[in-house]
C-alpha cells in the first residue's frame, strides 16, 4: 500500500521560493522597470473638472399641490438619472460647440469625458482628460455649462407645451363669446400658473467651473510600485507553477520513504573546487562536516553486516558519486583505517584525475594478471587523526592508509569484464589485503555492469542527487535495489541544502605543529596536541560556537 503523500507545510513553501529565488527576484525587478520607462514614453495627459448643482423641484406636486412619487423624491436615482442624461449626445454636441475648441468632436469629448453623482449632494461632477491642459480646462466648463442649457430646456419645454395649448382654448373660448364663462376663468387660472412656473423655474447652475487641468498620466512611479507587486505575484505564480510540473525528486526524505533505506547524510555541492575531493586539502567548512558525518553514519550502518567489499552506485550519471566515493574513503582512511579504492566505473573512470594520480596498471590489468597488486596500487598521502592524553599515557589510532587502483590500461568490454572471474579473483585478493575495499561502479539504471556486481560484493551504497531523479526513475531505481543480492547499507543525498542546522558546530582550527600545553590545563597535567585542520575535520572534534 503506498504511503499517503505528505501534507504541504509553510516550510515547503519557503523552499520553492529559495529554490526560485532568482526568477522571483528577476520579475520583481524586470516587471516595474518595464512598467517605469514605458509610462514615462507615454503621451501626458491631463484633467480638468467642473461642478454642477441640481435643482430637485416637482413641479407636478407644484401645479397640482399632490404629492407624487418620481425620481424628484429619491436624491440618489435622481442624480443617476440626471447624470446618465449628461451623456446623450445633444449635451456633448453642444459642449463641443460651446468650447469652440477646433478638431475635437463630440463622440471624442464622449471617450475622453465622465459625468459622475455623488450620492451625498446634489451635485454632478464633470470630468474631461486631454492632451492640453488649456482645451481640457475649457471643455470641462463648456460640457458643465451645456448641460445646465440643456435640462432647462427640456425641464420647460413641457411648461411651454402645455401654456400654449391653454392659450389655443382661451383664444376659442373668446371667439364663441364665451370668455365670462367659468370653463374660461379656470383655464385662465391655470395659465397664469404655468407661466408663474416658468418665471420661477430654479434651472442648474455651475458651481464651480474648471480652473486648471492637472496630469493624470502618465505615472511611472505610481507604475513601478504597481509593477513591484505584479513582478512579485508573477514570479512567486511562475516559481509554484514550475514546482508543480517538475516531476524531479528533491526531498531526501521521500527518497528515503521510497527506497526504504536509511538516509547516511546530505552533502552539499562542492563551492570552488569542481569535482575535487572537498577534504583532502581544504580548511574545515560545512562540506567537511557533511563527510565527516557520513563517515560516522557509514561505520554504524555497517557495523551489523561488516562488508569488507562495499559498491558505491547511483542511478544515473553526474549525481557526485565518485567524488563521494573519494571523500568517504579519505575520511575512513584517516581514521586509521587501510582503505582500497577502485575505479571500477570503465566507461567514464575519474579517480584517477580527481586525485591526480599517474596512468598506470589498474583494475583491468589486475584481473587479466598482466601486472601484480603491487604495481595496481597507488597510494594517496592522508594525515591521521591522533590524540593524546599525557595523564593517561600516548594513545594513537594508526598511521592511516588509503591506496587506489585506478581503470588501468588494459581495454576491457565492461558488460563482460564484470562477470569474469578475473575480476572476482582481484576483489578477492583486495578483500584479504585491505580493511575496507571501496568500488566506484557505473548507475545502476545506465548501465548493466552494476547490478552484475552487486553478486560480487558485500553491501552497496547508493548515491543521488537531490533534484535530479524523476518519480518514475525512483520508482525503477527501488526495484532495481530489491533485485540486488547484496544489501543496501544506505542512501548519501549530494547536491543538498544543508542550512542552519548544519552549521550550529564549528571544527576547530589546528596548526600542524607539535604538541603543546595550552593555558588552564599544564595544572591538570593535560597536553592538548595540534592537528591539521583537515584531519579534525574527519574526526569529528567538533566543539560548539561561543553562544550557541
Amino acid at each position: 500500500m503506498e504511503e499517503r503523500a505528505r501534507e504541504q507545510t509553510i516550510a515547503d513553501y519557503f523552499v520553492v521560493v529559495r529554490r526560485y529565488k532568482w526568477i522571483i527576484l528577476a520579475a520583481a525587478l524586470v516587471v516595474p522597470i518595464a512598467a517605469y520607462f514605458l509610462s514615462a514614453q507615454q503621451a501626458k495627459v491631463y484633467r480638468a473638472t467642473s461642478d454642477v448643482l441640481l435643482n430637485r423641484q416637482d413641479l407636478g406636486s407644484t401645479l397640482t399641490g399632490i404629492p407624487t412619487q418620481s425620481t424628484v423624491t429619491d436624491p440618489v436615482r435622481y442624480a443617476r438619472t440626471q447624470a446618465q442624461l449628461a451623456r446623450v449626445p445633444a449635451v456633448t454636441q453642444a459642449a463641443v460647440e460651446r468650447a469652440g475648441v477646433d478638431g475635437v468632436r463630440a463622440s471624442e469629448l464622449a471617450s475622453n469625458s465622465d459625468v459622475s453623482a455623488n450620492p451625498d449632494t446634489d451635485i454632478l461632477m464633470f470630468g474631461v482628460n486631454y492632451r492640453d491642459p488649456a482645451i481640457a480646462e475649457r471643455l470641462a466648463t463648456a460640457y458643465a455649462e451645456a448641460f445646465v442649457a440643456y435640462k432647462l430646456e427640456t425641464e420647460t419645454s413641457s411648461l411651454e407645451a402645455a401654456r400654449s395649448e391653454i392659450q389655443g382654448r382661451l383664444a376659442e373660448l373668446r371667439a364663441a363669446g364665451a370668455s365670462d364663462t367659468d370653463t374660461y376663468r379656470q383655464l385662465a387660472q391655470q395659465a397664469q400658473s404655468i407661466r408663474t412656473l416658468e418665471l420661477l423655474q430654479l434651472p442648474a447652475s455651475v458651481v464651480r467651473p474648471a480652473d486648471g487641468a492637472g496630469q493624470i498620466a502618465p505615472t511611472p512611479r505610481r507604475n513601478a510600485i504597481l509593477g513591484v507587486m505584479l513582478g512579485l505575484m508573477l514570479g512567486l505564480g511562475a516559481a509554484f507553477g514550475l514546482s508543480a510540473i517538475d516531476r524531479r525528486v528533491r526531498d531526501a526524505d521521500e527518497v528515503e520513504r521510497e527506497l526504504q533505506i536509511p538516509l547516511l547524510a546530505k552533502l552539499p555541492t562542492p563551492r570552488g573546487r569542481g569535482t575535487a575531493p572537498i577534504i583532502l586539502d581544504r580548511p574545515p567548512d560545512e562540506a567537511t562536516e557533511a563527510v565527516g558525518r557520513l563517515r560516522t553514519s557509514f561505520d554504524f550502518a555497517n557495523a551489523e553486516s561488516a562488508a569488507k567489499v562495499v559498491m558505491v552506485t547511483s542511478a544515473g550519471p553526474r549525481e557526485g558519486k565518485s567524488t563521494t566515493i573519494t571523500n568517504l574513503a579519505i575520511a575512513l582512511a584517516r581514521t586509521g583505517r587501510h582503505v582500497v579504492l577502485v575505479d571500477l566505473d570503465l566507461r567514464r573512470p575519474s579517480l584517477a584525475r580527481f586525485l591526480h594520480l599517474p596512468d598506470g596498471p589498474g583494475i583491468t590489468d589486475l584481473a587479466s594478471h598482466s601486472s601484480d597488486l603491487s604495481d595496481a596500487l597507488q597510494p594517496v598521502g592522508v594525515t591521521a587523526v591522533r590524540t593524546r592524553v599525557a595523564a593517561l599515557g600516548a594513545a594513537d589510532t594508526g598511521a592511516g592508509r588509503l591506496e587506489v587502483v585506478t581503470a588501468g590500461r588494459t581495454r576491457v568490454e565492461p558488460s563482460a569484464f564484470v562477470e569474469s572471474p578475473g575480476l572476482s579473483d582481484a576483489l578477492h585478493t583486495l578483500r584479504t589485503y585491505a580493511e575496507i575495499v571501496l568500488l566506484d561502479a557505473p548507475p545502476i539504471l545506465a548501465t548493466g555492469e552494476a547490478m552484475a556486481l552487486t553478486g560480487k560484493v558485500d553491501g552497496v551504497l547508493l548515491v543521488s542527487r537531490l533534484g535530479t531523479l524523476t518519480h518514475s526513475s525512483l520508482r525503477e531505481l527501488a526495484r532495481a535495489l530489491r533485485r540486488s543480492p547484496a544489501p543496501v547499507l544506505g542512501l548519501v543525498a549530494t547536491g543538498a541544502e544543508l542550512g542552519e542546522d548544519y552549521t550550529y558546530y564549528a571544527v576547530e582550527e589546528y596548526e600542524a605543529a607539535t604538541p603543546r600545553t595550552r593555558p588552564g590545563h599544564a595544572r591538570q597535567g593535560l597536553e592538548v596536541p595540534e592537528a591539521t585542520s583537515a584531519s579534525a575535520a574527519a574526526s569529528g572534534r567538533w566543539t560548539p560556537r561561543r553562544g550557541g
